[in-house]
């Protein structure tokens, strides 16, 4: 204790300091991964599709990491040109009951997903003024929005075609288990799946992110 300062005076100084709260990121225990596809399984998908709007669906979310509202919630205004190359999500809620609760971000793409996109509006987009790309086109109401239980027969009719086991969201963590062992990091990862929290982020791919990584992101979290 410093020479000159009684005790009862040092223990009043620190009970009087303001504590100071930080947000700290807390490394739990991991969850159980739910699985990714491999490369092979999604182009067994691609091909035991007929459809040019179903392989589209299935390639745009390997390639976007797009979730099941933002797929369908995207209106051609939201996708670049191919010289503009890119996907952008926007918050709205749409007609079809898909509600996009995610970040609004803008995400890359392959020119080739863009190619594809015109292709199907020339030769299955039905003849009709919608904003939304992905409309129905052969049951329904023909050029209103795709609802979900629309695209979760599609794939359950996959499943049973291909024995993959298939969900809209599995190609999410397939997007994001794929940039994060090409080396991108958690904080990039968690912009382009529009998490709102590096946790999030942290909780479902700790088992993948590099410790350099993790370490830079809770030494970056915790000075905020």
């Amino acid at each position: 204790m410093p020479v000159g300062i009684s005790r009862t005076r040092f223990l009043q100084g620190i009970s009087k300091a303001k504590p100071t709260r930080k947000k700290l990121v807390r490394l739990k225990e991991p969850k159980s991964f739910p699985g990714c596809l491999t490369d092979e399984q999604v182009e067994i998908l691609v091909n035991a599709s007929r459809r040019l709007r179903d392989k589209l669906i299935i390639l745009m979310l390997n390639g976007t990491g797009l979730r099941k509202s933002e797929l369908l919630g995207l209106k051609h205004e939201d996708l670049g040109d191919c010289g503009d190359n890119f996907i952008k999500v926007v918050k709205r809620v749409n007609p079809n009951g898909a509600i996009v609760k995610g970040r609004e971000r803008t995400i890359p793409i392959s020119p080739c997903l863009l190619v594809m996109y015109n292709d199907y509006l020339i030769y299955e987009y039905p003849e009709v003024e919608s904003d939304y790309v992905f409309v129905n086109i052969w049951e329904g109401e023909i050029g209103q929005p795709m609802n979900p239980r629309v695209l979760n027969t599609m794939f359950s009719r996959l499943s049973k075609k291909t024995n993959i086991k298939i969900h809209p969201h599995l190609f999410r963590h397939t997007y994001a288990t794929r940039l994060l062992k090409a080396g991108y990091s958690a904080d990039r990862v968690k912009h382009l799946l529009g998490h709102s929290s590096i946790q999030t982020t942290l909780d479902t791919y700790s088992h993948i992110v590099s410790e350099r990584d993790l370490i830079k992101v809770v030494e970056q979290e915790n000075k905020e």
